[in-house]
């Protein structure tokens, strides 16, 4: 590379900060020797500028251009080769700075005049106003105004320059009252994890304003849903992805109702065909039916069949078992149920009353087996006089024993102590206790060898009760035997045939972690309501009203007849189960909403946002003073 290729005899230099540029240059590219004079003029009309050396001018022209001239300058120092001039052009710096300044001025004159002609200083027209606002913001804004979302609205001509240069973004004035589910400016309001790289949003990204009291802000395109989501498709019809294999039945039902085993053999029973439903609305409610038709109430649907089974299953307290030797102190047995001084005497060959085995909640209640004569015959005995003596305390106490908070209270609610007082008493004489009238009407009470509790109906609060007892003791047991006869109680009081009240048989039991990570079973009690799907949307009631009520169901829904529904109940994972029906596909949906049929928007099933919602002192409302007058 040649060091002196830009030297000032060698290249000719442009200069773009000066203010004009050759006018030759500009038309054919090739600039005179002189370039334009500072005040704008043609300095091109001549060669060089010639230089006075020792009272003799000399010719000083470039090397770039030729060197000297042959001629040399006149004796009057003037450049013997002169040419026409040219028209000197500005450089595009200036030209730029011409427009800057221009643009300025506009803008200040904008400003300026709408100042001026904004009518609530007395002109007749506001330029600033970008138009009405929609419905839903038109009414808050109406005190405030503008200032409610443009921060600099109102504060002089300065503050809007400022608003120019600044960053002013909408979207959080939009959250000061606008909350969602999730972090405000992600995608979806979704708490995404650290790995997964996603651009931020804001709100203007899909909301505009001020078109209007008719404008729907809500409203987007699928063009704008198209603009983010790299796998874009033409519409629902053509692209959009298969649905997800168990859509939509993905939550576990909190209720167990086989419809196989109910429309296929319950309702076709003559004993029963006359309670049957006519159809699915016969037990769901169509009313108002949004994304999810819940059915009816128990009185409703299912107490005609199943009330009369509650009552039959019953919960054993305590039963008198085969005993090998009477072991009684007779004596504090007399004193305690104020016997004839005659019964202290005990009989000479003892004969068990009873050939039965001991209950399971007495045998978990007393750690002992169930089975085993010398091993219960001690303990279970002192238990009877206790019972004559105390009545329904030892229980209370043995009950209490076995969980963090007491749950006496409420296991043996409505428990007469008399009851089992009498009952103690003949058992301590080895004799059957014969009760002076039939339980009815449900509650507690004793008959021959049981201590019984007789459901009064669904929902009873006591077998609710003892339910969750036996789910809270079977898995919190340190010592293994008393673990196994637990298990062994809550098996019983959970069976659908011979459990208390038969509550398991429909309601489902769910193993949930709790604070400690601990597995917890727990009973849903009541029908759960579906909440998995934040983001999707669909109304049964638009449905419903074009299809009708009688079949339209059969439409989406159909049984799928190969599964084992209730078997899935049988294991505790809520995650571990199949539906009565057969997934949904998407071409059950394309039957209608396509091109040529019902059109199917993004939004018509997908909801964008997390839990939308507003902050509470948006909701408050503010009560205007008393006037003075």
């Amino acid at each position: 590379m040649e060091e002196n290729k830009f030297d000032h005899d060698q290249s000719h230099y442009e200069r773009p900060n000066l203010p004009y540029r050759c006018g030759r240059a500009a038309l054919w590219q090739t600039p005179c020797n002189q370039g334009p004079e500072a005040d704008g003029t043609c300095g091109g009309i001549r060669e060089c500028n010639p230089f006075l050396k020792n009272d003799r001018w000399e010719c000083r022209r470039d090397k770039k251009f030729g060197g000297p001239c042959e001629d040399g300058p006149g004796s009057g120092g003037k450049c013997s080769i002169q040419r026409p001039p040219c028209a000197p052009r500005s450089t595009l710096r200036v030209i730029r700075g011409r427009l800057v300044v221009l643009a300025v001025g506009v803008v200040l004159a904008l400003i300026g005049s709408s100042l001026a002609l904004d009518p609530r200083v007395g002109g007749i027209v506001s330029i600033s106003n970008a138009g009405p606002l929609s419905k839903s913001h038109a009414k808050f804004t109406e005190k405030v105004g503008c200032p409610s979302c443009h921060v600099a609205h109102g504060k002089g001509p300065v503050a809007w320059i400022k608003a120019v240069f600044n960053n002013s973004d909408l979207s959080t004035q939009c959250v000061n009252c606008h909350s969602f589910g999730g972090p405000s400016f992600k995608a979806h309001n979704a708490n995404l994890s650290p790995d997964r790289k996603v651009q931020g949003t804001q709100c203007v990204m899909c909301h505009r304003e001020h078109g209007g009291p008719t404008m729907n802000m809500r409203f987007l395109t699928p063009e704008q849903c198209g603009s983010c989501h790299k796998n874009t498709f033409e519409s629902f019809e053509r692209g959009h992805p298969e649905f997800s294999e168990k859509f939509p039945y993905f939550n576990r039902n909190s209720i167990k109702f086989d419809h196989n085993s109910h429309l296929k053999k319950h309702f076709d029973n003559p004993k029963f065909s006359d309670k049957a439903p006519d159809s699915c609305a016969g037990c769901h409610t169509i009313t108002l039916s949004d994304r999810e038709i819940r059915p009816e109430g128990y009185e409703v649907v299912c107490a005609a069949c199943h009330d009369s089974q509650i009552k039959k299953k019953e919960l054993i307290l305590i039963r008198l078992p085969e005993l090998m030797q009477d072991l009684i102190d007779r004596k504090l047995l007399v004193q305690a149920c104020n016997l004839p001084h005659s019964q202290s005497k005990k009989e000479e060959e003892f004969l068990s009353v009873s050939t039965e085995q001991l209950a399971l909640v007495s045998a978990f209640l007393l750690n002992i087996p169930e089975d085993d004569l010398e091993t219960y015959d001690q303990p279970l005995q002192d238990l009877i006089l206790t019972m004559a003596e105390e009545s329904h305390v030892p229980f209370a106490d043995l009950i209490n024993q076995q969980t963090p908070e007491p749950m006496a209270m409420s296991l043996l609610a409505g428990l007469n102590p008399e009851v089992l007082k009498r009952a103690a008493c003949s058992w301590g004489l080895n004799q059957e206790y014969e009760p002076p009238a039939e339980a009815m009407f449900g509650g507690w009470y004793a008959d021959m060898l049981e201590v019984r509790y007789k459901p009064s109906g669904h929902a009873d609060p006591v077998a609710k009760s003892w339910v969750e007892f036996a789910l809270a003791v079977s898995s919190s047991q340190e010592n293994d035997d008393k673990t196994v006869r637990a298990q062994a109680m809550r098996d019983q009081l959970l069976s659908s045939k011979d459990g208390v009240g038969g509550c398991i048989k429909c309601h489902a039991v769910t193993s949930n972690k709790d604070l400690k990570h601990h597995f917890q079973l727990k009973v849903n009690w009541n029908y759960g309501k579906v909440s998995d799907s934040p983001y999707v949307r669909y109304k049964h009631e638009d449905h419903i009203d074009i299809l009708g009520t009688k079949s339209s169901c059969l439409n989406c829904h159909t049984l799928n007849t190969e599964v084992d529904y209730m078997a899935s109940f049988k294991d505790y994972d809520p995650g571990n189960w199949v539906s009565n029906f057969e997934s949904i596909r998407k071409e059950t949906c394309s039957q209608c909403h396509s091109e040529t049929q019902i059109n199917l928007e993004c939004q018509r099933c997908h909801i964008y946002h997390l839990k939308p919602s507003f902050k509470k002192e948006m909701l408050a409302v503010k009560a205007d003073p008393p006037s003075s007058t």
